[in-house]
C-alpha cells in the first residue's frame, strides 16, 4: 500500500479552498497514519512551466508546509505536456 499526496503545493493550498482547514486537518491525519502503520507515502507535484507561477524553483511550487515529507519519502515532479 502507499499513500499519494498530489498537488498539495503552497500555491494551491490556501483559505480559498473548500472547508481549507478541514482539508488539512484530514490530509495531515492521513500522512500521520500511514507513517505510523509503515505505509509509504509519496508526494507528486504539479509544473506550469518556465515563467509560470507554479514551476520549479519557486516558494508556491513547493510543498505545502503542513505536509513535508520525510527525508525517506519520494517526490515525483509532472509536468504540462502543453506547458513545456
Amino acid at each position: 500500500m502507499i499513500l499519494l499526496v498530489v498537488d498539495t503545493q503552497n500555491l494551491i493550498m490556501n483559505n480559498e479552498l473548500y472547508e481549507f482547514q478541514t482539508f488539512v486537518y484530514r490530509i495531515k491525519t492521513l500522512i500521520k497514519e500511514a507513517r505510523n502503520n509503515d505505509i509509504e507515502v509519496i508526494y507528486v507535484r504539479h509544473d506550469d512551466g518556465v515563467g509560470q507561477k507554479l514551476t520549479k524553483g519557486t516558494l508556491g511550487y513547493e510543498i505545502y508546509g503542513e505536509f513535508q515529507p520525510m527525508p525517506k519519502e519520494r517526490v515525483f515532479d509532472k509536468k504540462c505536456k502543453q506547458c513545456f
